[in-house]
């Protein structure tokens, strides 16, 4: 870890291992600058409630100076108060989807945040918009939400929905999917072959929010991670989500029937990076682990967390200028996605084609919702 971070990035992780009680304090303290950039760092990685979490405990003589300890406490408290009122949106929004004929579940978001169970932590996972899957046919839900939302934005995996009280709602066809033409089908197949048991589960769930099981989320949540490192960025707080999945544990049989559906997904070296990634930064025991973790792999891994932060937001190869065309975007991305081939080659070869064929594809549907 010393070979991929500065100092600052390696308080913040002591930070984040004392929020998950495997530490009590640092190992030094930190200066009033350090302070201000840990808070910075936590801002940009969507951990300020967590980190606030580990601040609590620290002794006395290691907490930051007062006025950034009440601005740290102010932030997360908001927090707190967003996610008071999400979940209950959260539940209102499937309700909702529910009456009008759609069984349905909350992917990742509020639904993993449930997995929080310690220190409260939950209550102070950076909450964000609503990620529902139903069960429908893709041209069943477009008519649906075109009627709600006539000027609605679709693409491969979910159409956008009006806001709900303020929530922003996207509308899932499918959990997710890959650049690969081959591994997509293979993804699209086991979500297919899962759906069932994941709608059924919930079809009594009125006052809870209904969520996917375990054995799926284990598969979704590092699935929806690896799209996100070469799609929008990946941060340190969807390495956490994956924590928390992982850390309720799992049998012998499970661990491998999980590995099973990530290799055939071609996923194999990328669980290898997250597992040492999980166990080096957030302290993930072994029991917990998927497979052996990979210094290599994940050394790299880590470099990009640490460069792009949440959703990608601190990566400028991201960011898309006022007036750039969707072309010299799209080439852009793709130029910064060669940086992974060599160890992710196939998603990487097989951008370029998805995204010609998804240019083509969202235009059609854009033209028959319209019709």
């Amino acid at each position: 870890m010393k070979h991929c971070m500065d100092n600052i990035a390696m308080l913040f992780c002591e930070l984040l291992q004392i929020a998950l009680g495997h530490s009590m304090e640092f190992s030094r303290v930190p200066s009033k600058e350090e302070w201000r950039e840990l808070f910075l760092l936590a801002k940009k990685q969507a951990l300020i409630g967590v980190s606030y979490v580990a601040i609590e405990k620290l002794p006395k003589n290691q907490k930051p100076p007062r006025k950034l300890y009440l601005q740290w406490g102010v932030t997360a408290e908001h927090i707190v108060k967003q996610n008071e009122e999400l979940n209950i949106k959260a539940i209102s929004i499937s309700k909702m989807f529910r009456e009008a004929g759609f069984r349905n579940v909350v992917l990742k978001g509020q639904g993993v945040a449930l997995y929080y169970g310690i220190e409260n932590l939950n209550k102070y996972r950076m909450p964000g918009d609503v990620d529902i899957w139903l069960d429908g046919s893709r041209g069943d839900i477009v008519s649906y939400v075109c009627k709600c939302k006539p000027d609605c934005k679709i693409v491969y995996h979910h159409i956008d929905f009006p806001e709900v009280e303020g929530v922003e709602v996207e509308v899932h066809f499918t959990p997710s999917w890959m650049n690969s033409y081959f591994t997509n089908r293979v993804l699209q197949r086991y979500f297919d072959q899962n759906k069932e048991w994941q709608f059924a589960q919930c079809e009594d769930e009125v006052e809870a929010i209904p969520v996917p099981s375990l054995a799926f989320n284990r598969v979704y949540i590092l699935v929806h991670i690896y799209r996100h490192l070469f799609h929008e960025g990946i941060g340190l707080r969807q390495l956490m989500d994956y924590y928390f999945v992982l850390r309720q544990g799992f049998t012998a049989t499970e661990r491998d029937y999980t590995m099973r559906i990530l290799r055939s997904l071609k996923m194999e070296r990328f669980t290898s990076a997250v597992m040492w990634v999980l166990q080096e930064v957030l302290g993930l025991e072994d029991v917990y682990l998927l497979t052996s973790p990979n210094e290599k792999e994940g050394n790299f891994l880590l470099k990009e967390i640490i460069h792009s932060g949440n959703f990608g937001k601190s990566d400028k190869s991201l960011m898309r200028s006022r007036n750039e065309s969707d072309l010299s975007y799209a080439i852009r991305k793709l130029r910064r996605n060669f940086r992974f081939i060599r160890s992710y080659p196939s998603e990487v070869l097989w951008s370029p084609l998805f995204k010609v064929w998804h240019y083509f594809w969202r235009n059609r549907m854009m033209k028959t919702k319209a019709a």
